[in-house]
């Protein structure tokens, strides 16, 4: 198993997620919710955007996620 980063390491402590979930949430959250590096936020702001962007990748996982991103993908 790859060793987790710093971010990562508190991105599995903020939202509970699994270890090899994180560097995917990791990317989601510096192209997508903050579109920059993340070294500038504040705590506050790193977790709230750690749970953000796990329940949006958990959601485009679920049955309905997936049917939407093919609709989306047509």
């Amino acid at each position: 198993m790859k060793t987790l980063n710093f971010y990562q390491k508190n991105i599995v402590s903020v939202t509970g997620c699994k270890p090899e979930d994180a560097e995917e949430i990791e990317d989601y959250m510096r192209n997508i919710i903050f579109h920059s590096t993340l070294d500038w936020q504040t705590k506050a702001q790193f977790n709230k955007g750690a749970r953000e962007s796990y329940r949006d990748i958990l959601w485009m996982r679920s049955p309905e996620g997936v049917e939407y991103m093919k609709q989306l993908a047509q």
